[in-house]
């Protein structure tokens, strides 16, 4: 029987940036995995968040503004953003990190699926800008990030839809840096590999597959650490902070050295 990988899980600290506090943020996909993350850690540094989900509020603190909505739908956007221009007469940051991963395969995968996981990973991404443009350039921080996955590199079956839509995130980044820099707002992409987020652990990370699963990650990452929700919360908050003011269109690919880009 074959020994166990092991992992270094010790805690990471939260990253603390000072030019955070009173700053607004919209962050999407706020409920749960990495979004909440980072909607968690800006409030620890004081910021206020605007978190926009799918799913009902999971978070309570006096600065956190949840906002029900449905990301495939343009209109429910742009009553969503409406709202909270309502709130506030700008917005520092927006973080987009809402997004779905089933498997599809190409014989199952027709136009209802294609616009399915599509128009939640990519076009989301593209109307929360359209919509949020004005606040940001009002704003103090005037700083994106929009959250991918290596899994585009990867070439995974029946991940192709959701790969394309990982890849097109980093298109729309580098397409809008130049444009969006002449308001002074930098925009950036952070890529993760493998997280464990809840959602992952139970699928991946419990039960019968979960020693195969952990062995396979020891052979492709350089290091033996599980990627927590906080490293890419951490590093989304280096991209928003001013300490990253000469980065924009720029992939920061945090997966423990798998695609070693």
């Amino acid at each position: 029987m074959s020994t166990p990988a092991e992992f270094d899980e010790t805690p990471r600290p939260a990253i603390r940036l000072p030019d955070l506090a009173g700053r607004i943020a919209l962050v999407t996909g706020a409920s749960s995995g990495i979004g909440r993350a980072v909607a968690e850690m800006l409030l620890a540094n004081g910021a206020i968040v605007h978190g926009v989900a799918h799913d009902a509020p999971t978070l309570a603190h006096a600065r956190f503004h949840a906002h029900r909505c449905d990301l495939r739908d343009a209109t429910a956007i742009k009553q969503a953003v409406a709202a909270i221009a309502a709130d506030t007469p700008h917005l520092d940051y927006v973080v987009n990190v809402a997004g779905i991963d089933p498997k599809v395969s190409l014989d199952e995968g027709d136009a209802a699926r294609w616009d399915e996981i599509a128009d939640t990973n990519l076009r989301a991404y593209y109307l929360v800008l359209h919509e949020t443009v004005a606040l940001l350039r009002r704003g103090r921080g005037k700083a994106v990030v929009n959250v991918s996955s290596i899994n585009y590199r990867l070439g995974v079956p029946k991940r192709a839809i959701y790969s394309a839509t990982k890849a097109g995130i980093l298109g729309l980044t580098t397409g809008l840096a130049r444009e969006l820099g002449r308001d002074g707002i930098r925009i950036n992409t952070v890529t993760p590999g493998w997280v464990f987020t809840p959602k992952q652990v139970s699928a991946y990370f419990s039960g019968d597959e979960a020693e195969k699963n952990l062995a396979y990650l020891a052979g492709v990452q350089s290091l033996r650490v599980k990627i927590e929700a906080t490293d890419i919360a951490n590093h989304t908050l280096f991209y928003l902070s001013e300490v990253s003011r000469a980065s924009t269109g720029h992939n920061c690919v945090v997966d423990a050295g798998w695609t070693l880009e």
